[in-house]
């Protein structure tokens, strides 16, 4: 299945029920890579000043986003390989089928590899001021030095690593 095909609603939810099976678990994978690509941008933005506490619903959001198009695509594997088991099944359709398993298998990974590194930098990393709180620094206004000095030192390596 091309990008074309899944852009044209061929996996998309435009037209599910018409598409075939491994058709339907084919977009799902591509879905969860898609979404898996944006999650991992986002996570490259904790720790560095886009990383707030929007963001951090963001990052939520999509995580469980992804949660969800998982769980999909892996009940439509499921009824694939439950389908496959007859004995009449085409030999390079079993092939196809396997194949689409090592995808979703792969996906999966890289997944739980993101989900991990998102782990370790949010319990690293604080979300930046609102810009309520920054724009009231910038005005002059009065805030602790001693939050916002050591969130910044936290920061320094990360962003350090990042000019890299």
């Amino acid at each position: 299945m091309s990008f074309q095909d899944v852009q044209s609603g061929g996996g998309g939810r435009g037209r599910k029920a018409s598409a075939s099976p491994p058709q339907a678990v084919a977009a799902g994978i591509f879905q969860i890579n898609t979404a898996v690509g944006t999650f991992r941008r986002m996570v490259d933005a904790i720790g560095t000043a886009k990383d707030t506490p929007d963001h951090r619903q963001k990052l939520h959001n999509t995580r469980q986003r992804i949660l969800e198009l998982v769980k999909e695509t892996s009940a439509k594997l499921k009824s694939l390989a439950q389908s496959d088991r007859q004995s009449n099944v085409n030999p390079s359709k079993q092939i196809e089928d396997a194949k689409l398993a090592r995808d979703f298998q792969t996906t999966l990974q890289e997944f739980q590899k993101v989900q991990q590194l998102a782990s370790e930098r949010e319990s690293t990393y604080m979300p930046s001021l609102p810009t309520s709180a920054a724009s009231a620094s910038a005005s002059g206004e009065y805030l602790e030095p001693s939050s916002s000095s050591t969130r910044d030192q936290h920061r320094q390596p990360f962003l350090q690593d990042q000019k890299r």
